[in-house]
Formats: structure tokens, sequence, C-alpha cells
């Protein structure tokens, strides 16, 4: 029989039937983003963005209207419209991005770049913007390149 490891250093589990210790507050890069509830492991499969799949020219000119991006680009046709999605669709931007997002098929899945301290905002690099000129960055990072 093995010891019982005591509650306070068991590590963090991230398996489907353990829900991501996240949590949707106020943000300073741009209204609400998503903070880590707890200290997060480096390299670690945080969950899956969910979304409507649209059809991607008529998505790309609403996008171009709004301050907001809620829409990932999956192939030259599709991708995922966000802004009724789960609480992954609060990631925000940053140049100094402390997690990633990896499309597969047509799910886009979201991973950890290092060990993320609870209190943390989790953020992704957005990369380029269907916005002409461009869209001022806020992300304040000391590499911040001032657009997207």
């Amino acid at each position: 029989m093995s010891p019982t490891v005591p509650r306070t250093k068991r590590k963090l589990s991230l398996s489907a039937d353990h829900p991501i210790p996240v949590k949707v507050r106020s943000s300073k890069i741009n209204g609400r983003g998503l903070f880590a509830s707890a200290n997060l492991p480096g390299r670690r499969k945080l969950g899956e963005i969910s979304g409507e799949l649209v059809r991607l020219p008529a998505a790309r000119r609403k996008v171009e209207q709004s301050d907001k991006i809620y829409l990932i680009e999956l192939s030259e046709r599709q991708a995922l419209e966000c802004s009724s999605g789960n609480s992954f669709r609060y990631l925000n931007h940053s140049c100094a991005a402390n997690c990633y997002m990896r499309i597969i098929r047509n799910k886009v899945e979201v991973y950890t770049l290092r060990p993320i301290k609870a209190g943390d905002e989790l953020t992704v690099n957005y990369g380029e913007t269907p916005h002409r000129g461009g869209m001022r960055c806020a992300c304040g990072a000391a590499n911040c390149k001032g657009l997207l």
C-alpha cells in the first residue's frame, strides 16, 4: 500500500475530469481576460476553444468592423468564430505570450508555453489581424510590437 500524498503536495491534474483552474476577470490588456487561479505547469494542454465554424471570407469582413477579435482562421475557407464560445474566448493577445494555440483539423487547443503562476493572465500571440493597417496592441510587454 502506497502512502497517501497530502493534498498540498499533489501535482496539478489537468485531465478531462478535473476543471482547468482559470477565472475570467477584468484585464489590464483589454476588457476581460482569462487568469490562472492556481499554478499551471509548462507545456501542458489546458483545453479547447469552442465556437462556431464559419466561412472565412464573410467572417473576415465582419471582424474588420469590430474592435475585438473572436475569430481563429483554420484554413483558407474556414474559421472558428468564438464570440459565444467557452471561457477561452477571453484569451488576450500578448507579444510575450505564455500560452499558444494548436490547430488540429477543426479544433483549436490551448497549451501553456511555460509554468504560469496563480493570478497571471493567460495570453496568446494572435499573429496578424485582418484589420486594415493592423490593430493597436496594448499588451504592455517589454518586447511589444505596438500593432497586431
